[in-house]
């Protein structure tokens, strides 16, 4: 039963994030991509701050704990959605997707440095590697590479390596602390930062304005954030780290799944190719070889 509810949390979680891409995309309202992601994120953890009495959660507690808080604030909710927020003022949400699909890669290679247990092997990396190259399939019809844009896509590369220290340092660090409290706490700082830097780098610090706005970060703020990372953290408590990346590469095929249903966008003989390379590279790296069976020891007698 256990198993079943993690399988049915990590497709919903797949399901939300894989429909925040556009939403990120079309919902700065006017306001800097710092700003709206400290608002979203401020109203997420405004939001958690009174979740964590309802469900009885305690916050954290002693330098180690409070130091993985920080390190997952400024890691995962600074650093990763900082620079993913800003990249999509340039670039557009395919070559995002594509760049981000290195999030399995990157967290591979993390894990197998600082995680006990989630050591690397052939199998795994040959897997994630094809996984990543489904992601560029998907969208390899309709994605041109800017030499000019360098910089944004660089960034979305940074932010994938971010969301892969903060997730490692996640589940080394954070079996004690409940999701809840651990959300709570890292996104308050998270908002205050990002806020911070949108008001030293020039972008101000206002709220939406319009209806559309505030739609679009009320989706990111108690879908994309509460729910779903809830979700997330739980997860990570009990799947390994290497398996909850994989994620990053399935959100790209739910949202051109979604564009498919919800507005009729056509589905392309590259996007079925690189839904079938995501779901072999995936089923590659969390399957393990059966190792052949011992042969039977012939007595010998002297």
């Amino acid at each position: 039963m256990r198993r079943a509810l993690n399988i049915v949390g990590f497709v919903l979680l797949c399901t939300i994030w894989g429909s925040t891409w556009l939403v990120i995309k079309v919902g700065y309202g006017g306001l800097g991509p710092f700003n709206v992601a400290g608002v979203r994120f401020a109203v997420a953890a405004a939001i958690l701050l009174v979740v964590v009495p309802i469900v009885g959660a305690r916050w954290p507690r002693g330098r180690a704990e409070w130091t993985l808080v920080i390190v997952v604030g400024v890691l995962l909710f600074l650093g990763d959605y900082g620079l993913i927020y800003w990249a999509e003022q340039y670039i557009d949400s395919g070559l995002t997707a594509i760049l981000f699909g290195t999030f399995p890669l990157l967290t591979m290679a993390f894990a197998h440095v600082y995680i006990p247990g989630e050591r690397l092997t052939r199998r795994t990396l040959v897997g994630g590697v094809a996984a990543s190259l489904g992601v560029v399939s998907l969208f390899g019809d309709r994605v041109h590479f800017d030499a000019s844009n360098a910089w944004p896509m660089a960034a979305v590369v940074g932010a994938a390596a971010c969301a892969a220290a903060s997730n490692v340092a996640t589940k080394r660090h954070g079996a004690a602390i409940h999701s809840a409290a651990l959300n709570a706490s890292s996104m308050l700082i998270g908002a205050v930062l990002l806020l911070a830097l949108s008001w030293s780098t020039g972008g101000g610090v206002s709220i939406p304005s319009d209806a559309r706005s505030w739609a679009a970060v009320g989706y990111l703020a108690v879908v994309g954030s509460v729910i779903a990372f809830l979700i997330y953290f739980s997860l990570l408590k009990t799947w390994k780290a290497t398996t909850l990346s994989f994620f990053g590469v399935f959100t790209p095929a739910v949202a051109l799944l979604l564009g498919a249903l919800v507005l009729h966008e056509r589905l392309t003989v590259w996007s079925v190719a690189g839904a079938a390379l995501i779901l072999s590279g995936v089923s590659a790296a969390l399957t393990t070889s059966r190792a052949p069976a011992p042969r039977p020891v012939r007595s010998v007698r002297l």
